[in-house]
C-alpha cells in the first residue's frame, strides 16, 4: 500500500535535504555560541520560514497524497471514500497546523532569548 505519491515528493526532497543541511548547521552553531545573538534568531527565523512554506507546499499539493489511498481505506474500514478523505485531510492539516505553530513558536523564543542579555543557549 502507497501513502505518497512518489513524483511530487521527490520534486520536493532536495529542498527538504537542503533545509535539513541548514538546520544541522544551525544547531551546531547554536552548540558552540554561548549566548543567542539578533544573527541566531535572524537564521532561525529564516530557516522557520523555509520550512513553513515547505509545509504549506505539500499541503496544498493534491498529488503528494497517493489519489487511491481513500479507496484502499475504505475498503479496509468499511465506510465510503469520501468519509476516508475527508477525516485523511483532517489529520493532514492538523498536523501542518500544529507544525506551522511550533516553527511560530520556535522563532519568537529565539528573538525573544536575544532579547534578554547572557542567555545561555540549551
Amino acid at each position: 500500500m502507497m501513502l505518497f505519491d512518489s513524483i511530487p515528493v521527490m520534486t520536493l526532497f532536495p529542498i527538504t535535504l537542503f533545509l535539513l543541511t541548514l538546520e544541522i548547521v544551525l544547531s551546531s552553531y547554536k552548540a558552540s555560541s554561548i549566548h543567542w545573538t539578533r544573527k541566531l534568531a535572524f537564521g532561525n527565523l529564516v530557516i522557520n520560514v523555509f520550512w513553513i512554506a515547505l509545509i504549506i507546499i505539500l499541503l496544498l499539493n493534491p498529488l503528494v497524497i497517493h489519489p487511491f489511498l481513500a479507496d484502499m481505506l475504505s475498503q479496509v474500514f468499511g465506510r465510503s471514500p469520501e468519509d476516508i478523505s475527508n477525516q485523511v485531510n483532517l489529520i493532514i492539516f492538523g498536523i501542518g497546523f500544529l507544525s506551522i505553530i511550533s516553527t511560530v513558536i520556535d522563532s519568537f523564543t529565539g528573538f525573544k532569548q536575544s532579547k534578554t542579555k547572557k542567555t545561555k543557549l540549551q
